[in-house]
């Protein structure tokens, strides 16, 4: 196996995007097992942490958090109202945005399986130090925007190539 297979750069110890890759996939599996294991898909769970977040959210607000479609999320929420998790109304004033708030029984769904995830998370990001917390929000973001630069660039020459007849 070639170091970058395995994590490293050809330097050794200096660590590649497929570490990170690694380590952003192992947290996004950890966080699958915690849906799983409630029952739930992820788009569902992440759905009803936005949901406790806010103490009510419109789907666009929920799309907009999960970083998921606005389909996925009217699909996860469809789904979890016919578990009675749910209630789907419409904003005050909009024919259009719908609302999602949790029910009596969602509410006690949320506080057996979705709070004690989330206590989880803020307790292991608070085991860091207060100076670890800011750094580490400030590089992920700092990465984060860099890959938007760069697929957006990839998502730019595709559009061009496709403009002009080029594959």
């Amino acid at each position: 196996m070639s170091s970058q297979q395995e994590g490293t750069s050809p330097q050794g110890d200096v660590p590649s995007v497929r570490t990170i890759d690694s380590i952003f996939r192992e947290s996004d599996r950890l966080y699958y097992e915690v849906a799983r294991g409630c029952g739930l898909s992820n788009a569902a769970f992440w759905s009803l942490v936005s949901i406790v977040i806010r103490g009510g959210a419109t789907q666009g607000q929920i799309a907009e958090d999960t970083a998921y479609s606005r389909q996925t999320v009217n699909s996860a929420v469809k789904s979890l109202e016919s578990r009675g998790l749910v209630a789907i109304g419409f904003e005050e004033g909009s024919r259009r945005n719908k609302t999602v708030s949790l029910t009596v029984e969602g509410k006690a769904f949320c506080a057996r399986n979705v709070r004690p995830a989330m206590d989880a998370e803020e307790r292991a990001f608070a085991s860091l130090s207060l100076r670890d917390r800011r750094e580490f929000a400030h590089l992920v973001r700092i990465y984060v925007d860099a890959i938007d630069v760069e697929l957006g660039r990839v998502m730019e020459s595709r559009s061009k190539q496709k403009e002009g007849g080029g594959r």
